[in-house]
């Protein structure tokens, strides 16, 4: 049997961005026809919780969501006001009943379904302006604020981006006959198949060193671009992490942690200690700690996310200070990419060195939106 709340419940998760199946919303159905006559509003929650989240990041999504679908407002505040003023008294010793002297209006004999508010409309539920397509669409530019569902979708993307990755490596070992290179490689054979090609991605075992720019004008994006490194680090063979503005530290440590959070905490506090909050990049200072720390070689691939914006850069003879440091950079390792978050009729303007940059050997690469972001780092 449907119900209009579940469904609306299934339709609110999926505007938050958990995803929800039809097979969710018909077994979450048959759970409330199972349920409803528990008198604990906590244990249907929990329930359709079960059936509804798969990854613990969403749990906090659902809980508001159920909150605002099955319980009646007023009840809502009371039971907030109650665990504040609960918090208030930390002493053991003091027994709360005595100093409250007010019963839990949570606790009640009646059946679920005369507990929840009977005026449901869906049609008068908030609905999402963004969805995480569009999201994924929208001018970089445009996101430069912090938004908790871009961070959950950075983590997808990582995801998607570590399943690319795993499923080119599978590739390699694959059997199956590319006709149409193999055609055109035979035709100096008169067209008698004679060299085969396999559907064989080329990949070359590099390691990858990526330079992280936390300055003030790159902050909001940085964060962005560590998570998706920090959820998909696995698919790459050797990786090493820094970050700098004015002076650079490594964090490839706080990547192995068990959790993202734990692992942006750790991040964090390290540039708290160094003053890297919100600092102005010097790119030359920090080129020449990189070139002193980082191992580079032949196999060494180099990405840098930065806006290339040389604030204190020195120029002698016409050439700039950091751009003959990334030089350097450039002749020791394979090659350096460099992620730029700004857009193309911004570069080379006063402050701006993308020109120099090119001209030392990197190349450049526009970051119009996330997914041009995820398709860069695919193809490492």
């Amino acid at each position: 049997m449907v119900n209009e709340r579940i469904v609306a419940l299934s339709n609110q998760l999926r505007e938050e961005g958990v995803p929800v199946s039809v097979r969710s919303t018909e077994t979450a159905c048959d759970v409330w026809e199972l349920m409803k006559n528990t008198t604990k509003i906590e244990d249907m929650q929990n329930a359709l919780k079960s059936v509804y989240i798969k990854d613990t990041h969403d749990e906090e999504k659902f809980d508001v969501i159920f909150e605002e679908l099955f319980q009646d407002p007023d009840e809502i505040i009371k039971h907030k006001t109650k665990e504040t003023s609960d918090s208030a008294f930390k002493d053991p010793a003091i027994e709360q009943e005595d100093i409250m002297g007010m019963p839990d209006s949570q606790i009640t004999d009646l059946p679920l379904d005369q507990i929840i508010p009977p005026e449901f409309d869906a049609e008068n539920l908030q609905q999402n302006k963004i969805h995480e397509k569009d999201l994924l669409k929208t001018d970089i530019n445009h996101l430069n604020t912090f938004d908790e569902r871009i961070v959950d979708l950075c983590r997808k993307l990582a995801q998607k981006i570590a399943n690319n990755r795993a499923r080119r490596k599978r590739l390699l070992k694959s059997s199956n006959i590319n006709m149409p290179r193999t055609i055109r490689k035979n035709l100096k054979n008169g067209g008698k198949l004679i060299d085969i090609e396999y559907n064989k991605p080329k990949i070359n075992k590099t390691k990858h060193i990526f330079l992280n720019d936390v300055s003030g004008s790159c902050d909001w994006i940085s964060n962005w671009f560590f998570s998706i490194i920090y959820g998909c680090q696995k698919s790459f063979d050797k990786i090493t992490c820094y970050e700098f503005d004015n002076k650079i530290i490594e964090t490839t440590d706080a990547l192995k942690t068990e959790s993202y959070e734990l692992s942006y905490e750790t991040v964090t506090l390290k540039k708290l200690q160094r003053g890297m909050i919100h600092g102005q990049t010097d790119m030359a200072n920090s080129f020449k700690e990189f070139l002193n720390k980082a191992h580079l070689n032949h196999k060494t691939n180099v990405i840098i996310l930065t806006d290339c914006r040389d604030w204190q850069g020195k120029r002698e003879e016409g050439i700039l200070e950091s751009a003959s440091l990334l030089k350097e950079i450039v002749t020791k390792s394979s090659k350096v990419l460099i992620f730029n978050p700004e857009p193309m009729n911004k570069w080379n303007t006063p402050t701006s060195c993308v020109k120099d940059y090119q001209n030392a050997g990197a190349e450049v690469y526009e970051i119009k939106d996330l997914n041009n972001l995820a398709r860069l780092i695919t193809k490492l």
